[in-house]
Formats: structure tokens, sequence, C-alpha cells
């Protein structure tokens, strides 16, 4: 079990959905590690998103595959040929 609130093995939490959205409740609760009650601290945070920006550059780094940019390419003269209607 992951411990969130999310979690269905806790009880309160089975089947309880946000109004404003999936992302709105985590938005404004403090990110936890290690289980309710401990918010990560500020040093933490800036390890992970720097961690993550490292691993990530080198995926937005490759070139599109071919075949995503033929069907990118059909889409943008698609919309073109909507748009100008």
């Amino acid at each position: 079990m992951s411990g969130t609130e999310d979690d269905p093995g806790i009880p309160g939490s089975a089947g309880a959905a946000d109004p404003a959205g999936p992302g709105a409740a985590a938005a404004s609760r403090p990110v936890s590690v290690g289980g309710p009650g401990r918010p990560i601290d500020d040093g933490a945070r800036d390890r992970i998103g720097r961690g993550l920006r490292l691993h990530y550059a080198g995926v937005l780094a490759l070139p599109i595959p071919d075949r995503l940019r033929t069907l990118l390419d059909e889409l943008a003269a698609h919309s073109d040929t909507e748009a100008s209607r």
C-alpha cells in the first residue's frame, strides 16, 4: 500500500471524488514522504526536481520518430484547412 489518501486500503478514501479535479487536492496539501504528517523539505524537493530534469533532458533531446512527425504534419495541415473555413 502506498499510504496516500487515494489508496483504497485507507478507510474514508474509497470512492471519494474531489469536485475540483484530480490534481486539486494534491496542490492544496503538503507532499509527504514516508507516511502522513511528514512533509518533504525544500532541499529534498529541489534534489528530486533537479534529478527529474536531468533524466528527462536526454529524452527531450531525442529526435521525433518519422512516423510521429508525419502524423503531426498531417494534423497541422488538417487544422490549417479547418481554420481557413
